[in-house]
């Protein structure tokens, strides 16, 4: 199990992070030191961390916290396991065998099943034997080396490629752009160490875990919906921040039900150093707004919750509210039909997109969509209504 001495150096390179301890050298040490020490298969039983060998397979199991750290575990073995005298090969060294039968060597290696995250490309040119470079399948990991490789160098514009975030709206991803180089920790990124990764149950979100810098704690939170791993959120912490959102949350919810702005305030902006691009924080902070009748503060704010989540209904719904009170029909319609597009099938966004129209002088497309309404759903009688009064 992952141990953290808190920001303690690792004991035998002074670089790293010592996340366990060592029986072999008796210290605290990073992962990479870990693997140089353990791939030589010579750690203790007692050790958690010791490589898991069977006499039916050519490679041992490494127990690891992180793909990264699993597929590092594997190259250490395979740079000593070359020059080793092999049993399953007449006692000749791999690179040997491979030199004299190559054939014969890669018909072997091919007799076996390896795991996901096993560098059999690696491997491969090691043995100076032919392949063609396996097709990959992206894992959480992947996408966030992409992210921090971006992100070291400030290319801000580049970033919401790999966040879940993919509306064509042009302002939704220059205000996703301003919003994350706002914030402080990402703009003096030099350096990054993966100390963990994990997938959740659902098996479309993940937490990968980091220290940046060798010395700030940070977690990004991934979903895959659509098949491919996304940055869904940045947290200045470990993970455990990430299981106290929620509990954040009500806390502010019920603030708000109670009207205690001072509370609200206090809540969210102290949240928002340690959840800097949370749209729920972002949401709740324009609900604030409203509280305090501060209402172009708050339309920000809704907006800003799009940007940072533009599949999110929530902020639609009061975002295109507040430019049909403004009387702002052009504004209303932009994002009603952004949120159509979200959930098709509504009728109530389908009404009010229908309204917006009517309110902007469109009135044969709110004709149109009202009459496809009361088509589509005969009992909802808003819509009904709202095309007698246009007739």
């Amino acid at each position: 199990m992952l141990k953290l001495f808190k920001s303690s150096r690792c004991q035998s390179c002074y670089t790293e992070r010592a996340i366990r301890v060592c029986p072999r050298k008796r210290k605290n040490i990073c992962w990479q030191c870990c693997n140089e020490t353990r791939c030589d298969t010579r750690c203790p039983e007692n050790c958690d961390y010791a490589p898991q060998k069977e006499e039916s397979k050519p490679f041992p199991s490494f127990k690891a916290d992180s793909r990264a750290e699993a597929e590092n575990a594997i190259k250490c073995h395979i740079d000593l396991w070359m020059g080793r005298e092999n049993p399953f090969l007449k006692n000749k060294t791999p690179a040997k065998e491979a030199s004299e039968n190559p054939q014969e060597m890669l018909a072997w290696l091919s007799g076996f099943q390896y795991p996901v995250y096993f560098p059999m490309d690696y491997l491969l040119k090691k043995l100076d034997l032919p392949f063609t470079p396996a097709e990959k399948k992206e894992d959480p990991e992947d996408c966030v080396e992409k992210w921090m490789k971006t992100l070291i160098q400030l290319k801000w514009n580049e970033l919401r490629q790999y966040s879940i975030n993919q509306s064509s709206m042009e302002d939704l991803a220059e205000r996703y752009t301003e919003l994350i180089q706002a914030i402080p920790q990402l703009g003096k990124v030099s350096t990054y160490s993966i100390l963990y990764s994990g997938l959740g149950e659902d098996g479309i979100s993940a937490l990968v875990y980091m220290e940046l810098n060798h010395k700030i704690d940070w977690t990004l939170v991934l979903s895959n919906i659509t098949g491919s791993w996304k940055i869904r959120q940045n947290i200045a912490g470990s993970p455990q921040a990430y299981f106290k959102q929620n509990q954040i949350y009500t806390a502010i919810a019920e603030a708000l039900g109670k009207a205690d702005d001072a509370k609200v305030w206090e809540l969210i902006n102290s949240s928002l150093k340690i959840y800097p691009d949370s749209p729920d924080l972002y949401y709740y902070r324009a609900l604030y707004w409203q509280l305090v009748k501060q209402r172009e503060q708050a339309a920000v704010d809704f907006f800003n919750a799009i940007a940072l989540d533009n599949s999110w209904t929530e902020p639609y719904l009061h975002l295109s509210a507040h430019y049909f009170v403004k009387g702002d029909y052009e504004q209303a319609k932009i994002w009603l039909e952004e949120l159509k597009i979200l959930q098709p099938d509504d009728p109530n966004v389908l009404n009010n997109l229908a309204a917006a129209y009517a309110g902007n002088g469109e009135t044969e497309k709110a004709k149109e969509l009202w009459q496809e309404i009361v088509q589509k759903y005969p009992a909802f009688e808003y819509a009904r209504k709202n095309l007698e009064k246009l007739q």
